[in-house]
């Protein structure tokens, strides 16, 4: 079975790797003054930038032409250059090490901040955008949360993963439920769709924090203030109360299986995830906690299956399901400005036009499925696709959410999270038991305390 959800820590190993080619260390960024004055567009000698992007699908190349199509239109002197590049992190690291690197970056760094910055491997652009009075509020406050660590920003957002409620609303009929809008609603659907054959085995699961892969271990965390680290990515904070709760409430959803093989036998016959066998196009999962890629799916692969489906706002542990009161953003794209390139003001200049290029976006987001983090694109963006896929909307709301919650950042971020979703998983098999859960985290939190220490130098 091939997954894909939300992805808390996007390149962060790779990272490791660009860390070694930039020598590591003190940021090389940090120390750097990178903007002093503006050369007028008149004045510029003509520029080609190269310009890596992860999208590498010759559909999503085509559709992104526009956007560079803009900017160079708005910058005559300027010419980009697209290279597609999968495994972008790997791509870095090999750049970096080689002392090649690209004059611009879009990628999914979610979580790697931190190790960007000790790598040296990006500006912090805060000084290009506050000499150019560049306004942050263009963008929606999650995406901006995203690419800001330590009190600078490392990027400027392109696009972001908003998680939703997916819902079958004909097993929710069937069961005489409505769409769950509180924790104890959402326990009691779990309960009320699960079906079970004489023997035991299962048939329809109602809903799990995630189907078996640990994948949303850490994200659900979040809903409970529950985080790896602190804010500025020096402190573990994985032996607390919250993660205690969090732990439990994702075990309570596998319990009514009767024993976690019996649910890992269920999960092991699904259908492949990017197709017309996924489990929630079959109805096998009628709710499914999903990120707002998902919403083009059912179109693409269900042929018209599930027939009557919606995304709502997931609740969080008071009730409320309110985009207005909770958004969990997992990840976003954005555009970076690589340490050693070539002419970073140009690379700036460029980031920038293509990361506020509106309508272009729209456009391009429109293929992807993402949402885009620029607000007048966004805008745009909601005209067509609510229109088509009413869904859409849910994931709107959240992405303009006031109060969203990201994924934090530190050095050590793929370890703690393969750490922390390796222990979720052995508790929801019941490897050990909820007594022994406090010193299971306590013991966690030591051994990452050790490594993020050595990390760091400390």
């Amino acid at each position: 079975m091939k997954t894909r959800t939300i992805r808390l820590v996007a390149i962060a190993a790779a990272l490791a790797a660009v860390g070694a080619a930039c020598g590591g260390g003190e940021s090389e960024s940090s120390s750097t003054t990178i903007a002093q004055t503006t050369i007028p567009a008149e004045q510029r000698q003509p520029a080609t930038l190269t310009f890596w992007s992860s999208f590498g699908d010759t559909e999503l190349v085509e559709a992104y032409q526009p956007i560079i199509d803009k900017c160079e239109a708005d910058n005559p002197w300027l010419t980009i250059d697209y290279v597609a590049k999968d495994g972008m992190a790997t791509a870095f690291a090999a750049a970096a090490e080689a002392g090649d690197v690209p004059d611009i970056i879009q990628a999914d760094f979610s979580s790697g901040l931190a190790k960007l910055e000790a790598a040296g491997a990006v500006y912090p652009i805060d000084e290009f955008a506050s000499r150019d009075n560049f306004d942050w509020n263009q963008f929606v406050p999650g995406s901006v949360k995203l690419v800001t660590f330590n009190g600078k920003k490392w990027g400027i957002p392109l696009s972001v993963d908003t998680a939703g409620l997916f819902f079958n609303q004909d097993a929710l009929d069937e069961a005489g439920l409505s769409v769950p809008t509180s924790f104890e609603e959402l326990s009691a659907a779990a309960e009320a769709l699960l079906v079970q054959n004489p023997d035991g085995s299962i048939e329809r699961i109602g809903w799990v924090p995630d189907v078996g892969d640990g994948s949303y271990a850490v994200a659900t965390g979040l809903l409970f203030g529950a985080k790896l680290f602190s804010e500025d990515g020096t402190q573990v904070t994985v032996n607390t109360q919250e993660w205690i709760d969090a732990l439990n409430w994702q075990r309570s959803f596998y319990e009514p299986f009767g024993d976690y093989e019996n649910f890992a036998r269920f999960v092991g016959g699904f259908g492949s995830y990017d197709s017309a066998q996924n489990f929630f196009i079959t109805g096998q999962v009628p709710l499914y906690l999903e990120a707002s890629y998902f919403t083009t799916w059912p179109e693409r692969f269900g042929n018209g299956q599930p027939a009557n489906w919606g995304v709502a706002p997931f609740p969080g542990p008071d009730g409320v399901a309110s985009a207005d009161e909770l958004a969990i953003i997992g990840s976003g794209n954005a555009f970076y400005v690589p340490a050693k390139a070539t002419d970073p003001e140009a690379s700036w200049i460029a980031a920038s036009c293509m990361a506020t290029a509106a309508q272009q976006i729209a456009d391009f987001e429109v293929v992807v499925g993402n949402i885009p983090a620029n607000k007048e694109a966004l805008d745009i963006f909601e005209q067509v696709e609510v229109a088509r896929i009413p869904a859409y909307k849910t994931f709107i709301d959240l992405a303009k959410s006031s109060n969203p919650v990201v994924p934090n950042s530190a050095v050590i971020i793929e370890t703690a999270s393969d750490q922390m979703t390796a222990l979720a998983l052995a508790y929801r098999r019941g490897d050990f038991s909820e007594a022994d859960l406090p010193q299971q985290l306590a013991d966690l939190q030591a051994r990452l305390e050790d490594e993020l220490a050595l990390e760091l130098g400390s």
